[in-house]
C-alpha cells in the first residue's frame, strides 16, 4: 500500500475576479512541481538572473536562457523536461509569442507564461498565461505557484 496516494495537500488561492480556486494535489504531485525545472527566457540577463535566484530560493529548479533560439532548440529536444516556461515577449531574433506558439505546437500540455509591457499587444490562438512587466518578485512567485498548480489540476482531469 502506498501512503503517498492517501496524503493530499489542499491549496486555496485568494479570489481572482470573483473566482475562487480550490485545488487538491497529491503529495507526489506537489513534490513533482518543485523537481521539474522551470525555464526562463529573456534577453535581459540581469532579469534572468534575478528571476532565477528568486525562484531557486522558493525551491524551484531553474534553467536560464538569454537567447530564444538556443532556448527553443533545447526545449524542442527535451519537450517534457520543464513544468513551466517563462518568456519575455520582446526579444531579438524571435519574439516571445512566436517562441511560445512553436513550443505549444510541440507539446500542447506545456505551461507557458509570457511577460509583456503595457505597450505590448498580444493576439494568439493558444492559451498562454500573461503577466505584465515590471513584476515584483513576490507577484512572480505567486503567479508561478498558481500556474503550476493549475497545470497539475488540468493534468489530473485528462
Amino acid at each position: 500500500m502506498y501512503y503517498a496516494h492517501i496524503l493530499s495537500i489542499f491549496v486555496r488561492f485568494k479570489q481572482v475576479e470573483n473566482l475562487s480556486l480550490n485545488i487538491i494535489v497529491t503529495l507526489e504531485e506537489f513534490v513533482w512541481m518543485f523537481k521539474k525545472p522551470i525555464a526562463i527566457v529573456d534577453d535581459e540577463k540581469e532579469l534572468v538572473n534575478l528571476y532565477s535566484e528568486a525562484l531557486q530560493m522558493s525551491g524551484y529548479v531553474v534553467s536560464c536562457f538569454s537567447d530564444p533560439i538556443l532556448a527553443y532548440e533545447h526545449i524542442k529536444d527535451n519537450p517534457d523536461k520543464y513544468s513551466l516556461i517563462i518568456t519575455d515577449y520582446k526579444m531579438p531574433y524571435m519574439d516571445g509569442l512566436f517562441f511560445a506558439t512553436k513550443l505549444a505546437e510541440i507539446n500542447k500540455k506545456l505551461n507557458i507564461i509570457i511577460m509583456i509591457t503595457d505597450h505590448d499587444d498580444i493576439k494568439c490562438n493558444y492559451k498562454f498565461n500573461i503577466i505584465k512587466k515590471p513584476v515584483s518578485i513576490s507577484k512572480l512567485i505567486k503567479f508561478v505557484n498558481e500556474s503550476i498548480s493549475i497545470s497539475i489540476s488540468r493534468k489530473n482531469k485528462l
